[in-house]
């Protein structure tokens, strides 16, 4: 939520009385939350506000203006293996799928994405939390941060922030027992940004879509919305949970409730979901549901793909075909390693209460026979020390140059400098790395140490007879010293190790 506005961070603390069990020891983390939301509530306020009066005209008009959006979205519990069948949908052409700096800023990447793009770099990891699946600002995100991060229409904030106030946000999961009026605004913000959106056929995942097949038809038409839905073994559903919740403890606002609650509750809503998902499904008309089993992904994902696109009347094109071959080939050694997980050992789930999930969903029937991957062609990391050095050095030629026309040594632009630098030992090696990523660091503070002194010299000194060297040096390093410019050093530096650092150079799809 660090980038959901002010007003939303309000009404989350303030729900039941929240904030009044936040306890002192993270302060820090909600003053952290809180700063990053004030930079994300001004750069969105305008596009939020014309967003809010295209709301109240469409509520006005009985809904009249309302245009059409098509609509394909993952299904599954969390950790069934959505986010691979997303990242193989997202190489479709045919499909449009949020990108995190969307997800993450719902309320007003239009206008401010250019900024936002660049900006999220240094505060979004090339990995998630939870897993080694790579994420970025411009790799597919799912829906429910950006319902959470806009209206709060999720439950969120009572999984992955507040943890002891689940009870408060639970009933946003399925859409039960919640009020008209956040029922009113789900449906209203899920519109509303499948809409923002644009032109082309909208991919969603969102594993709490599961429990809201029904309310996801009547938004959206049952002409206009399509499903596949992923499942996987309970068993190893619940423990990959468990140890998901216990990887995000570092983030949490309040003290984590320990396993075996987080257990008990991921029983239950699991339960829960998948047996709401098979009733409302069961009312679907033919060609609006497909269904697979992880397993069966792993072992033969271009066949599953090509099956389940046929069961929903879409088109399979020699794009799609090329662009997920390239996908899986960046993502082999990962999935090869998660694979070794899948159907090993006890076959039953955690708890009886979900054992019928065997048979619902097939998982006692054997995997399909599986298919040898592509491989990812090999990288060359024999010329980026060079290219980094050389990079660096005629930034900061450049930089003295313009400093010496604008009459201002323009210390921020060490933040761009670490993202072209950091850009180009990704594409150099052609896959990154922890030492590439130290590498593009360091050669961001090379530019900034090779143009400070001389950029101080051409801005202050400029005509001084003799010059006084002894004097620039004092300029240069009081100016390098000072706090404003010890931040763009940061984000520049971190800019760099985290482009350099990520393991797949393209996202899926591109």
């Amino acid at each position: 939520m660090a980038f959901a506005p002010l007003d939303v961070w309000g009404r989350m603390l303030a729900r039941g009385g929240a904030w009044k069990r936040v306890r002192p020891r993270y302060w820090v983390r909600v003053a952290g939350g809180l700063f990053t939301s004030a930079l994300g509530t001004a750069l969105t306020l305008p596009e939020r506000v014309v967003m809010g009066v295209l709301a109240v005209a469409t509520r006005r008009s009985g809904g009249r203006w309302r245009p059409e959006v098509k609509v394909l979205c993952v299904l599954g519990y969390f950790r069934s293996g959505t986010t691979h069948l997303h990242y193989m949908l997202a190489c479709d052409p045919a499909n449009v799928t949020p990108k995190w700096y969307q997800a993450l800023a719902p309320q007003g990447w239009v206008v401010s994405w250019a900024f936002l793009r660049w900006f999220l770099v240094p505060f979004l990891a090339s990995t998630r939390p939870q897993d080694d699946v790579a994420i970025g600002p411009e790799w597919p995100a799912e829906d429910d941060f950006a319902l959470c991060n806009w209206s709060l229409s999720s439950s969120m904030p009572g999984r992955m922030v507040l943890p002891r106030e689940w009870a408060s946000w639970k009933g946003l999961h399925n859409l039960e027992g919640v009020t008209e009026r956040d029922l009113r605004r789900w449906r209203e913000h899920v519109r509303a940004f499948a809409w923002k959106m644009g032109g082309g056929r909208v991919l969603l995942k969102n594993p709490s879509h599961t429990g809201r097949v029904g309310e996801l038809v009547r938004v959206f038409g049952a002409e206009n919305v399509r499903f596949i839905h992923v499942s996987r073994e309970p068993n190893a559903v619940v423990r990959s949970n468990v140890a998901m919740h216990g990887r995000f403890e570092p983030y949490l606002l309040q003290t984590a409730v320990g396993d075996e609650e987080v257990r008990r509750r991921v029983i239950a809503e699991y339960d829960a979901t998948e047996r709401k998902f098979l009733t409302e499904s069961a009312e679907l008309g033919p060609g609006v549901l497909a269904r697979v089993r992880y397993q069966d992904l792993v072992a033969d994902p271009i066949g599953q793909l090509r099956r389940a696109y046929a069961e929903l009347g879409l088109s399979w094109s020699e794009a799609l075909e090329t662009r997920l071959r390239r996908y899986l080939a960046s993502v082999r050694a990962y999935r090869a390693g998660q694979a070794r997980g899948v159907g090993g050992g006890n076959p039953e789930p955690e708890s009886a209460e979900l054992d019928w999930m065997l048979d619902a969903f097939g998982h006692r029937a054997p995997t399909v026979a599986g298919v040898d991957l592509p491989h990812e062609p090999a990288c060359d990391e024999g010329a980026w020390v060079g290219q980094l050095v050389v990079a660096a050095l005629l930034w900061a030629a450049a930089w003295i140059g313009v400093a010496r026309l604008t009459n201002d040594r323009l210390d921020w632009l060490v933040w761009p400098a670490g993202v072209a630098l950091g850009t180009l030992a990704l594409r150099a090696a052609g896959r990154g790395s922890a030492r590439l990523g130290l590498a593009a660091g360091a050669a961001t503070l090379l530019s900034m140490l090779a143009a400070a002194y001389p950029a101080t010299a051409v801005v202050f000194y400029r005509g001084r007879e003799p010059m006084p060297f002894a004097d620039v040096w004092d300029s240069t390093r009081d100016g390098m010293l000072a706090v404003n410019n010890m931040v763009w050093v940061f984000l520049g530096v971190v800019s760099a190790y985290r482009l350099a650092s990520r393991k797949q150079t393209a996202t899926p799809g591109a």
